[in-house]
């Protein structure tokens, strides 16, 4: 397994530092030493006490220099767990350093996604609303055109109700011209025939006028005289009536139009009014 690179130099050097220790404990150092005299054996007989019983063994004597390679190897091992530990947690630092990046990133594409969306969500909206006031204005604009298209047919209607209403009471007018023109007509026509049945009283002068209401059928037959005014004169008054009632019937009526005679002819005020008597 690789170290990492902050590791190297470190390890690089506790190597060295472990290998001159070796080299210090196992190398010959004699040639440091003085040489001693070698003793003398001395001259006497050595006993030696057997002992028949067997005897545990002592367990040897570890020798200092494996007891120092097992302190340097677990060192070492421990040295190498650490370096393993901080490998690991470097590792695990580059990794969530990589994910929480990972994470930036996915949140940043996210972001940019959502925002796109709103922008694409914020132009659909954009063209309904232009859509909307477009169909609005032509809305406007058709019902503009139709109210117009009504105000001219209205205008339309109404010159051409002006223009028969003016038609109509041109022909009203002549009309009632004519029925003027007949109606004078008729009442002079009416005061001859009641002139010619007069009988004027010896007190009649020039000058006397009696006013009557006559109420007459469409045929010409009179059914009601009233005197409305006076002559001042009771024998004019009363000649005059009987002239009217001589008469009785006046045919000539019957050719008149029937609103004619209604507005007329059916109760009118009748003047007498006779031009052929003495001053």
């Amino acid at each position: 397994m690789v170290l990492d690179q902050r590791f190297t130099l470190p390890v690089l050097f506790s190597v060295v530092l472990h290998a001159l220790i070796l080299v210090l404990f196992f190398g010959d150092w004699g040639f440091f030493r003085t040489k001693e005299p070698e003793p003398v054996p001395p001259r006497y007989v050595t006993a030696t006490l057997v002992d028949l019983q067997p005897k545990a063994k002592a367990a040897p004597p570890q020798p200092k220099e494996q007891n120092l390679d097992a302190k340097r190897f677990e060192d070492l091992k421990n040295l190498k767990n650490r370096e393993e530990q901080k490998r690991k947690e470097a590792e695990a630092q580059v990794q969530r350093q990589k994910e929480q990046a990972a994470k930036e990133a996915a949140a940043k594409e996210e972001a940019l996604k959502q925002q796109k969306l709103k922008d694409q969500q914020a132009k659909v909206a954009r063209e309904k609303a232009e859509a909307e006031r477009k169909k609005k204005l032509e809305e406007e604009r058709r019902k503009a055109e139709a109210e117009q298209k009504r105000k001219r047919e209205q205008e339309a209607q109404e010159e051409i109700r002006r223009q028969q209403a003016a038609y109509q009471k041109e022909e009203k007018h002549l009309s009632d011209t004519a029925d003027d023109a007949s109606v004078i007509s008729y009442n002079e026509l009416l005061a001859r025939r009641v002139g010619e049945n007069f009988s004027p009283p010896p007190s009649a002068r020039l000058g006397m006028v009696s006013v009557f209401i006559i109420d007459m059928l469409p045929n010409g037959q009179v059914v009601g005289v009233a005197l409305s005014r006076s002559s001042g004169n009771d024998a004019f008054d009363r000649a005059a009536e009987q002239a009217i009632r001589r008469v009785d019937r006046f045919v000539e009526i019957k050719d008149i139009p029937i609103d004619v005679f209604e507005r007329n002819f059916r109760r009118f005020t009748f003047t007498f009014d006779p031009k052929d008597l003495r001053l």
